[in-house]
């Protein structure tokens, strides 16, 4: 995917490495990012908030509690420590899952699995770690394997959960929000149509103000990502305070039948005007033209 400019790209916070924070994807000003997730057979928090003597301590942290847990009066109420070939990473499993800390060039990564069967679990929990590469800001690998903010999972294996969406603002526009996802297609999800997930999406998932009204005499259309046939659409939004900004959606239906992984894609281009801090928001025509050309970049290693 190439963005039209340089862009930040929301990341956990730091405070939801220590407890539990609502919409803990955010921009580093605090902007919610609530669309994202990371998640690859497991689900990941990575920051760059956090220093290499902070990480140190979430560490020992984790490496007291695991200790503590032993004085527990039953064997499933105790953790176990896993073993690591990367000295300065430290996994562990328990009752319920399995879950490894790793720091990666500047980042401090959580991933935790869950599962009934923790030996199942701890295996992938290691194996995602022993794969787990930094990836600079436009690397594109060659090997096969997942690609994470600033982060690869170099793997060739056949992924058993992917929800990928990341969230971009652009540094030359602020009010500009790009979200695109790629998520697995599994047999047991409901088999909508592009159009129909469109239709979802503006409707319930996304939850962007009080009304949106497509605009065009053809409010569908049809738009490919990655070479594949999806349906487009171009909304006004009416906000929750009646201002109005605009969206650019695309949807593409996954195929959990196809010889090859051909997964569900969907971009979404927003503008948030009350986020431009003094700049004048870009307009309708040119949020679309964003859009269009973003989508006319993506394509599938």
């Amino acid at each position: 995917m190439t963005l039209p400019s340089e862009a930040d790209v929301a990341l956990t916070t730091a405070k939801a490495f220590r407890e539990p924070q609502e919409s803990n994807i955010r921009f580093p000003d605090g902007l919610f990012a609530p669309l994202s997730s990371f998640i690859y057979n497991g689900t990941f928090y990575i920051t760059e908030a956090i220093t290499h003597d902070g990480y140190d301590a979430l560490v020992d942290t984790m490496k007291n509690r695991v200790a503590a847990s032993q004085n527990k009066q039953f064997q499933d109420q105790r953790l176990s420590v896993l073993p690591v070939r990367d000295t300065s990473s430290f996994a562990w499993s328990g009752r319920g899952g399995a879950a490894f800390y790793a720091f990666k060039n500047g980042r401090t990564i959580t991933f935790l699995t869950k599962s009934q069967d923790v030996q199942e679990a701890s295996g992938d929990a290691l194996d995602v770690l022993e794969h787990l590469e930094p990836r600079s800001t436009g690397d594109i690998p060659v090997e096969p394997g997942v690609c994470l903010p600033g982060l690869f999972v170099k793997t060739s294996q056949v992924d058993k959960s992917r929800i990928v969406g990341s969230t971009y603002r652009l540094q030359s526009h602020l009010d500009v929000l790009i979200f695109f996802r790629d998520s697995k297609a599994l047999k047991d999800q409901p088999k909508l149509t592009a159009r129909q997930e469109s239709e979802f999406v503006w409707t319930n998932e996304f939850g962007v103000g009080k009304a949106v009204k497509l605009r065009g005499a053809s409010p569908w259309r049809t738009v490919k990502l990655d070479g594949r046939e999806g349906v487009g659409s171009f909304g006004a939004i009416t906000r929750n305070d009646d201002s109005t900004d605009y969206g650019y959606l695309v949807t593409v239906q996954g195929n959990p039948d196809a010889s090859t992984d051909t997964p569900d894609l969907l971009l979404y281009v927003e503008r948030n005007a009350s986020a431009a801090e003094g700049k004048a928001p870009v307009t309708a025509d040119e949020l679309e033209k964003i859009g269009a050309e973003i989508a006319a970049s993506i394509k599938r290693r």
